[in-house]
């Protein structure tokens, strides 16, 4: 049977295997290529030996008969596994390797929309060529004329020229057994490789060598190092010409004067002169062996660089694999991870009994650490918050990064006896009593102090409401002169009144409310990017969007930090016997923290669940639910640890997550509750 094998299943594969970092058993492999529940198992077994046999990146360890796929074995037999080829091969001197000096003309620089015109190729064994390869392709495209002139192919040259799909054939067979060397290599490889994508489902097998890294290296001073420059300059009897046969050997002989200078220097071996030309950007792979002790568990890890800085914090449910999987090639990876990944020396790692304690410990790392290479969390005290303020003339809405005393004084774990808040959505300012508590209304912190501006600063633009600092002076500025602001501080008390009614109708429906009567900002956005346009002022009216944009942005913020902070919720885990028998983990969260973390046994869990939940009971007295609270404000430094427990409530999938009810529950809500708890841990501890 032919099987037509998707380049991205071996490419799966592969990246599996290199996150394992062992090789995978042939039925794990199975069900990792195919996804469907019903496809035959000799089926799967053929698709498996074909990728293996036809990939020069895997092997298999152990016996493999594809007819024996989901059979259990007759006696004890070691199972075969799908391993990578480089794994079980010891690394081969240079002198035993066969190589192939590879170089394609095209008629433009990018595969797919340029099309090789000409193959060049010769072998080398034992540093000596042995044979070539050379042939016209014809593109069955015109060749402009620029191409001619640089390479001398014409159309009439082509014209009988074999298509690629007859060549690629001969040159396989060519390439087989060969490591690939060319100058520029990624030029040439990637347009043979986008070809035996589209014709064959594969490519040429990983590690080609590029003579003009090499070079770079071991003939420094070159005015430049083009082809046809490291050649004359290393002696090569064939000059190269912009055409393909004459180009390949006069790379083949830069390969083999340059690999002596290797020896001289003594870099033996394959993989030493791989990585040789580039030893500051080493390949990640090669730095797989920081990940060796790594357990499968939860917990936290740190990239450390050669001074002792920090890099990066993170987590992970099973944590060999999820740092194994930032060492292989993942085009995902942000700036910043990959600079984490190039400059990292140490891998430090702490184990926790579940995730959920992970994703707090990696935030209080985070805290403590400031990793440059995080996106979030190395930085708090830049978050922003939304303020009111209530000093004359009328209330003002703008943006701080100070936090208000009572707010920026708490630490982990403290609850404030009442948070400072005026009045109700809707309501005009009412500070609560108490000589301490600032007649200021506060709102986040939300991340992003410039768009938090915008959007402030748009909601200014859209209502008539003040923006200035001035007293009472009865007075108006000159956007109160221009009917742009209600005036506040002519002192008015009715237009007073009326003004800081719309500021708080603006807050309730950044809050997420309706605001009243407040006319819909976005339509109001809407209207003055209409208006800015009207008077071409285009800048000005894209800024706008922009801006709104971030309105709608920092609304759906502040409802997630509000779903965040009053998060309950209790979770199990089996916990792996350890000698002293089954074990449950309960973590208990409340208010969007982490309160409870208690391992129970059969003889401990109904007494343990009780003191945890009457622990979490007794902060219910000074905590209010979202109803009570008009709007939610916590400190800048705990913003990411609530958003990234929210992200793990709604994301992960291990764990019996149960519901806590708010303070507002009776008796009979928190019984309930506990005798589930009980009866859960029981039946994981009786599995």
């Amino acid at each position: 049977m032919q099987l037509q094998l998707s380049l991205k299943v071996a490419d799966r594969l592969h990246e599996t295997l290199l996150v394992r970092g062992e090789p995978l058993d042939a039925e794990d492999a199975v069900r990792l290529l195919v996804a469907g529940a019903n496809v035959p198992r000799v089926l799967c077994g053929e698709i498996l030996s074909a990728l293996v046999d036809h990939d020069q990146r895997f092997c298999w360890t152990g016996a493999w008969d594809p007819s024996a796929v989901g059979v259990a074995p007759a006696g004890p037999s070691v199972p075969p596994r799908v391993s990578l080829h480089r794994w079980e091969a010891p690394d081969p001197d240079l002198a035993d390797v066969a190589f192939v000096a590879l170089d394609l003309e095209t008629t433009g620089a990018r595969a797919g929309l340029g099309k090789i015109t000409e193959i060049g190729a010769v072998r080398i064994e034992g540093f000596q060529q042995v044979k070539h390869f050379s042939t016209l392709i014809n593109p069955m495209r015109p060749i402009p004329p620029m191409i001619t002139r640089i390479t001398g192919i014409s159309q009439g040259m082509v014209a009988g020229a074999p298509r690629i799909e007859d060549v690629i054939p001969d040159l396989l067979e060519f390439l087989e057994g060969a490591v690939v060397v060319a100058h520029n290599a990624p030029f040439d490889v990637g347009f043979l490789n986008y070809e035996l994508r589209r014709l064959k489902g594969r490519q040429l097998g990983e590690g080609a060598i590029d003579t003009l890294l090499l070079a770079r290296a071991l003939a420094p001073g070159l005015p430049n190092y083009r082809l046809e420059t490291v050649a004359e300059a290393l002696g090569s009897p064939v000059a190269a010409c912009h055409r393909a046969l004459a180009d390949a050997q006069a790379a083949g002989h830069v390969f083999v004067t340059l690999a002596g200078r290797l020896q001289e220097q003594g870099v033996t071996r394959l993989g030493e002169a791989r990585t040789y030309a580039s030893p500051s950007s080493r390949c990640a792979v090669e730095k797989l062996h920081l990940t060796r002790d790594l357990p499968r568990a939860p917990g936290t890890y740190r990239f450390v660089d050669k001074d002792e800085c920090v890099l990066y914090v993170g987590k992970a449910d099973r944590l060999r694999e999820r740092v194994r999987s930032y060492f292989v090639a993942n085009a995902e990876q942000t700036r910043r991870v990959r600079r984490a990944v190039r400059l990292v020396e140490r891998i430090d790692w702490d184990q926790t009994y579940t995730p959920l304690e992970a994703v707090v410990r990696e935030q209080e790392l985070i805290l403590e650490h400031r990793p440059p290479c995080n996106l979030h969390g190395s930085r708090p005290e830049s978050y922003a918050y939304v303020k009111v303020g209530s000093s004359n003339p009328g209330l003002n809405l703008h943006v701080s990064c100070r936090a208000p005393k009572w707010l920026a004084t708490l630490r982990c774990g403290q609850y404030p006896a009442e948070e400072p808040t005026m009045g109700g959505r809707g309501d005009s300012p009412t500070p609560r009593s108490g000589p301490a508590i600032q007649q200021t209304l506060i709102l986040g912190p939300f991340r992003g102090r410039a768009r938090l501006g915008a959007a402030v600063d748009l909601l200014q633009r859209c209502y008539p409401v003040r923006r200035c600092p001035r007293r009472l002076d009865g007075r108006p500025c000159i956007r109160g002169r221009g009917g742009r602001c209600l005036a506040p501080c002519t002192g008015d008390p009715t237009v007073r009144t009326a003004h800081d009614g719309i500021v708080m109708a603006i807050v309730d429906w950044l809050a997420g409310g309706s605001g009243g009567d407040l006319p819909d900002p976005v339509e109001r956005s809407g209207e003055l990017i209409r208006a800015l346009s009207a008077q071409r002022r285009y800048e000005e009216a894209r800024a706008m969007r922009d801006a709104c944009d971030h309105l709608l942005g920092v609304r759906r913020s502040y409802q997630t930090l509000a779903e965040a902070r009053f998060l309950r919720f209790g979770v199990l885990w089996p916990q792996s016997g350890n000698g002293d028998g089954p074990s449950v983990r309960m973590n208990l969260v409340w208010d969007g923290r982490l309160c409870e973390a208690v391992t129970l046994d059969l003889s401990t869990v109904e007494h343990g669940i009780e003191t945890g939940l009457s622990r979490i009971g007794g902060r219910a007295g000074a905590l209010s639910e979202p109803g009570a609270t008009p709007f939610v404000a916590v400190p800048q430094w705990e913003l990411d640890s609530l958003l990234a427990v929210r992200r793990w409530f709604h994301g992960a999938d291990g764990g019996a997550k149960l519901v806590v009810p708010g303070p507002e529950a009776g008796h009979g809500d928190l019984s309930a509750l506990k005798a589930r708890l009980v009866a859960e841990a029981l039946e994981m501890l009786r599995c």
